[in-house]
């Protein structure tokens, strides 16, 4: 969910500075690659836990996107591209949500008992 709070912010970053003269457009890498290494720093709280040395956790990294056009001011910005981004994350929060929402009932039914 990071991660698509992040797209969702360079995407309505790049919608905001559509007319901007000599801007670019930015994206988020991809979530494949933010997966690759650990992104959360674990606390241990307990001396048995197990921990991460201190700065192997990694941020989300912005690079500049590729876009479907270039106009004469120098902004590459696609309105059309951006509103598919945005409603691609939209869709994908939209399901992780679902799936926390789920998780959550079910913990909460068996603990009822």
């Amino acid at each position: 969910m990071t991660w698509l709070a992040e797209r969702q912010a360079v995407t309505a970053s790049n919608i905001a500075n559509a007319d901007t003269p000599g801007y670019r457009a930015r994206s988020v890498q991809s979530f494949s690659s933010y997966l690759e290494g650990p992104v959360l720093q674990l606390a241990a709280t307990a001396p048995g836990h197990m921990s991460l040395p201190p700065g192997e956790a990694r941020p989300v990294e912005i690079t500049s996107g590729a876009s479907w056009a270039s106009s004469h001011s120098g902004n590459n910005v696609s309105i059309e591209s951006e509103l598919m981004t945005a409603s691609s994350s939209s869709r994908m929060m939209n399901m992780d949500s679902a799936a926390v929402k789920s998780f959550h009932r079910m913990l909460m039914s068996s603990v009822k008992v």
